[in-house]
C-alpha cells in the first residue's frame, strides 16, 4: 500500500468517523431526557446547590 493510498483512505474514512462521532455527541446532548440536567448545569453558576443527576 502506497503512502498516497493510505492518505486518501485516512482522509475519507477519518472524516466519516469524525462526522459520526459528532452526530452521536450532538444526539447525546440534545436528547430530551437530558434536558433537565443541562438546564441545571446552565443555572449552576448562579446557585449554591449541587446538581442532581
Amino acid at each position: 500500500m502506497s503512502h498516497d493510498a493510505v492518505l486518501v483512505f485516512s482522509k475519507t474514512w477519518g472524516a466519516i468517523y469524525l462526522l459520526v462521532v459528532f452526530v452521536i455527541a450532538v444526539a447525546w446532548v440534545y436528547w430530551p431526557s437530558r434536558k433537565a440536567t443541562y438546564d441545571a448545569a446552565a443555572r449552576s453558576p448562579l446557585s449554591t446547590e449541587e446538581i442532581q443527576q
